[in-house]
């Protein structure tokens, strides 16, 4: 197996607990330069073969055949639901940061939608991303851009690498909350559990679109298209669609924008990444306050994602939801008994 060397600063960071909340800074010092680490250099084809046929069958969008505006509509559906409830809502939010609760059965729905994108198990996902809170841009950082922008988007996932993030220690130091859900643990023990997900949900899909088109159109030939137009848009293409906006906030959110906070990571506030994610590109604001259910911190850095979760609230679906740390101190100053 061939090897290759890549490089990462090693800061000390402000560490967060599992949920996000902050915690004292380590009393690690810095190192004397960029700390140097091995990576196995292979690829994971499976994962290659997969992630270019996904890219490859969404390109059929810019083939006159398989346009429709039922197409269209299902691609925007299709992004609401799984672009902005199952990931960053459901993985992000409640997951991986606690930032509120929900009923076991609508937490597990929306988990359900997560799966469909093909972005990983629950206890995967989550133990990744607070492990990158916890050495943000440091040597353990699992897609830092510091070894250059395509790693930190994709090349991370596609590396053999990512097999060492995989392991039990991993799961039980980063996910062990995830894992006490019996239903997450059953699907961690699937064969290939996103591809499960993935393609009953595709051909769950296609006989919807199918159903649906019959019964609009007819048997014939104007049916086929018009099904075939709402899983290239509605499947394919808004799954490629998701997978970039939830990678840039890897990438393009750790390189470009400003920054409210002066931390030690390299977490930028990016408005274009939170036009596209529904205000996760307010990527320095959640650094700075991981444990928050929102990333706003001026009246125009509008989070809509956690408009969403105050609407779910309204409906009964979410509660204990988390402010952001002014308000937290400020109750807590408040209910603070003198001495």
């Amino acid at each position: 197996m061939s090897i290759e060397t890549v490089e990462v600063s090693d800061r000390p960071v402000v560490r967060t607990d599992p949920t996000g909340h902050a915690q004292a800074p380590t009393g690690q010092t810095p190192s004397s330069g960029p700390q140097r680490r091995k990576t196995a250099a292979s690829i994971r084809w499976d994962y290659l073969v997969f992630f270019v046929s996904l890219h490859l069958l969404s390109l059929l969008v810019f083939v006159p055949y398989f346009f429709s505006w039922a197409g269209v509509a299902a691609l925007v559906v299709g992004v609401l639901v799984f672009g902005q409830l199952a990931i960053p809502i459901a993985y992000h939010r409640l997951l991986a940061h606690r930032s509120f609760r929900s009923p076991k059965w609508f937490e597990r729905t929306l988990v359900t939608l997560a799966m469909c994108t093909a972005q990983e198990t629950p206890a995967q996902w989550v133990a990744w991303h607070r492990r990158h809170h916890s050495h943000a841009d440091e040597a353990e950082d699992p897609h830092s851009p510091r070894v250059n922008w395509f790693w930190a988007h994709v090349q991370w996932l596609i590396h053999e690498r990512r097999g060492t993030l995989q392991t039990f220690s991993t799961f039980e130091k980063y996910a062990r909350d995830i894992l006490a859900d019996p239903y997450y643990k059953w699907i961690e023990k699937l064969p290939s559990p996103s591809g499960v997900f993935y393609f009953t949900h595709l051909i769950l899909l296609t006989s919807l679109a199918a159903a649906t088109t019959t019964w609009w159109y007819g048997w014939g030939a104007e049916a086929v298209r018009m099904t075939a137009s709402l899983i290239v848009w509605g499947v394919f293409a808004r799954t490629v669609w998701v997978w970039h906006i939830t990678w840039s906030v890897n990438s393009v959110a750790h390189l470009f924008g400003y920054r409210n906070f002066d931390l030690q990571d390299d977490s930028r506030n990016n408005w274009f990444v939170a036009l596209l994610t529904g205000g996760e590109g307010w990527h320095n604001n959640h650094h700075a306050d991981p444990a928050s259910a929102t990333v706003q911190h001026r009246w125009w850095e509008f989070d809509p994602n956690y408009y969403v979760i105050r609407l779910l609230a309204m409906l009964g679906l979410v509660t204990d939801v988390v402010p952001p740390r002014e308000q937290r101190r400020a109750a807590s100053k408040a209910t603070a008994k003198p001495r």
